[in-house]
């Protein structure tokens, strides 16, 4: 015998699923494009994909349409964080070669004191 599959568990999930927030859905790297096909002379789509390179290799997965908000959402997130870590990376960096001038400059200090 079937068993009645309960309806207000399945919209409860799916309303879960739906409302993720950008701060729980991982960050992924790629872009998001639309694709449309045309067959028998009509246009059909757009079909979501997402695109990303992995290990030379360009690599492509289908997006539901229901996924498409935060697919996007998800690989802007990882975009931003590059983009923070590149700007700390770029700031240590002038930091670093600010004190190897000083360290420099000390050196060259001491030695014309001697």
């Amino acid at each position: 015998m079937r068993k009645k599959k309960d309806v207000s568990d399945a919209s409860a999930r799916a309303s879960v699923a739906v409302n993720k927030t950008v701060e729980t859905l991982p960050k992924i790297q790629g872009a998001v494009c639309a694709q449309w096909r045309v067959y028998e002379g009509k246009r059909l789509g757009p079909y979501y994909f997402l695109f990303w390179r992995e290990g030379g290799k360009l690599r492509k997965r289908y997006v539901k349409r229901a996924d498409v908000a935060a697919t996007i959402a998800a690989c802007a997130a990882y975009r931003e964080e590059q983009r923070e870590q590149r700007t700390s990376h770029a700031e240590l960096m002038r930091w670093i070669r600010g004190y190897n001038q000083t360290c420099k400059e000390m050196e060259r200090w001491i030695q014309n004191a001697r």
